[in-house]
């Protein structure tokens, strides 16, 4: 009994992130030369099934744990926006982003780790489609 519990436990846990759309992989070119531009692909698991498209320009979000110092007292999540993508390529299941702006933390919470990474969350809500050319942000070596 104990074991199928389990099991059902995973499935459920599964389909609630089912429809949830994450960075899960960061490519990033290497330049041979300072003239170079330096691209950072960041690849989004959710594509045409998840209704992105190109062009599409998307917030993204970090979920962050808040505990006491010790660690042993939790305070919830807190939801911090860390900034938005744009869409260069989509496929069924998948699409490929470059970072488009970061958030300023003048007015937002800080964050352990500065940039968009692995893990932090694709907000489809309040998205619009950029029809400017290039508007992708080179990244800096």
């Amino acid at each position: 009994m104990i074991k199928y519990f389990g099991v059902l436990t995973f499935f459920l846990a599964f389909q609630a992130n089912a429809g949830e759309i994450t960075i899960v992989d960061v490519h990033r070119n290497i330049p041979l030369s300072d003239s170079e531009l330096t691209y950072r692909d960041f690849y989004l698991n959710g594509g045409n099934e998840a209704g992105l498209k190109k062009d599409m320009v998307v917030t993204v979000v970090r979920k962050m744990a808040i505990k006491d110092s010790s660690g042993t007292q939790s305070y919830g999540d807190v939801i911090v926006s860390v900034g938005q993508l744009k869409i260069i390529a989509v496929f069924n299941r998948v699409a490929v982003a470059r970072e488009f702006k970061l958030i300023s933390r003048e007015n937002e919470p800080l964050l352990e780790q500065i940039g968009l990474m692995n893990g932090d969350q694709v907000q489809t809500e309040g998205n619009y489609i950029d029809k400017k050319k290039n508007s992708a942000k080179k990244s800096e070596s």
